[in-house]
Parts: structure tokens; sequence; C-alpha cells
């Protein structure tokens, strides 16, 4: 890469240095700013691969080869030492290279997008489920997710290491109120079944699954409320053979989104 195209920052009060930092730790600066930040030359690249454009990236000297494809693309290039890179990183061990976009946004697309197979997520709280779960919807074929706005930010650090990617890949969408959205499923002609334990509960592997489908996993510690719930075509569960009282959100997530693709 011709060195002329970056600016060397050596300083932690520069104000990028800390624009950047602050956009790595701040939900609601991400909010503000319109902007979030990836970390590490895959998740970089894969956001490039998906059509992302970046504004900034922050590089240390090591880095610059191997991601030149990256800076190419980029707006700005800043030049950063080691320490800056480790002031930066939400990881204690710094990848390097961070670069800047704009806010994921692909509400238009989903308003045209023909989904079949659907899943939601209502107030989950761990990141790290969040990244599991759209992992396994992308491997295995989800048309698209909805999540609660009271989730983890799907462009925190954590979500966005978690997802491998998939989070620039998977069509999602954030609402504010989610038994309105369920509603608009059934309108729609799906069919939407909460994960929920109750008397009524039918096991996953007796519904009939064939036409439009969409499920709905709740938050790891209270489940579903019940207004959820009762805006759902019927509750289902999981069969299990052993004593476990429940599963972890993630991986419930996982077999029921295995359940709604399989052939």
């Amino acid at each position: 890469m011709d060195s002329g195209r970056y600016t060397v920052i050596a300083s932690k009060d520069n104000k990028q240095i800390k624009r950047c930092a602050k956009l790595i730790s701040s939900r609601k600066y991400r909010r503000e700013e319109g902007l979030f930040v990836a970390e590490g030359q895959r998740l970089c690249e894969d956001a490039v691969r998906s059509g992302l454009q970046p504004l900034q990236c922050f590089v240390v000297e090591s880095m610059l080869e191997k991601c030149a494809p990256i800076l190419e693309r980029s707006e700005q290039v800043f030049l950063i030492s080691e320490e800056l890179a480790a002031k930066i990183s939400d990881t204690q061990t710094p990848q390097g290279v961070f670069c800047v976009f704009e806010a994921l946004d692909n509400g238009r697309s989903l308003d045209t997008m023909k989904w079949q197979r659907v899943l939601l997520l209502s107030s989950l709280q761990d990141p790290g489920n969040i990244g599991t779960i759209i992992r396994s919807a992308e491997a295995f074929g989800i048309d698209g997710l909805i999540l609660s706005a009271d989730c983890p930010d799907l462009t925190s650090p954590k979500v966005l290491r978690s997802t491998m990617g998939g989070v620039f890949r998977l069509p999602i969408k954030v609402v504010e109120n989610m038994e309105e959205e369920i509603a608009a499923l059934r309108q729609q002609g799906f069919a939407v079944y909460a994960t929920a334990l109750s008397e009524k509960s039918i096991p996953m592997t007796e519904l009939d699954l064939s036409g439009k489908v969409a499920a709905v996993i709740g938050n790891e510690g209270n489940g579903l409320t019940q207004q959820v719930i009762d805006a759902c075509t019927a509750a289902t569960i999981i069969p299990m053979a052993g004593k476990a009282e429940s599963l972890n959100a993630a991986i419930a997530a996982s077999i029921v989104i295995w359940e709604m693709c399989r052939p």
C-alpha cells in the first residue's frame, strides 16, 4: 500500500482515537453517530465482501500488507502503534486493524423479501447467544431474524465477533413491539410458534412446518412473556429425554432452526 495514503497517529489523546474507542464501548454513541467498528482482519474482510464501505481504518504497521485490500477501499487510513491498538480494542489480544462503517441498515431489502422461515428473538440478554443464533440461522437457511429492540446491540464487539460475519449477510430486523410483529406475520399467513413450556405446548416434532413458519425464542432467564405467547399461533417445546429442565437459549434456537429448515 502507498504510504502516502495513511496518516500517522501517535497520541492516545487524538480525537480520532477517542472517537473510535467510544464507538466500540458505547451503544448509545453508536446509535447517535450511526456508525460501528469492526475489529480484526477476517471480520473487516467479511464486512467489505458483504458490500459495506469502510469510512476509516486504523491499522498497525505489521498488518499493512495483510489488510491492503481493505485499506484500499477506505476513505481514511490511520497508522497507529500497538499501544494505541490496545487502547482501542475490546479484546485482550488486539488484532491490529479496526474499520469504521455506517450502521447496518437492511430495512429496504427486508420490505421486499419473501420470507418462509423466520426466527424471532424476544428480550435476549447474552451477546454470545445472539451471535451463536445468527451463525446457526445462516448455516441452516433461515430467511431472516427479527429481534426485539432490547436484545444486545448487533454491532457491539462481542456480538460481531460471535457471529463470524453472519450479521453482515443474514437479513435482520429490529422491532420495538414483538406482539405487533407476530400479529403482522400471522396476517401474512405465517404459523408463529412460541417456544414455551405450558400445558398446551405441542412437541415441535409433531408440528407441520411445511408452510410459512416462524418461532419465537425468549429471554434466557424468564422465557417469553405471556403477552408474546398469547400473540402466537400456539406454544411448542423441544422433546427431551433427560432430566434437564431447559436448554441454553442458543442451543434451543439452533434445534428449532434445524427443525424448521431440514428437508
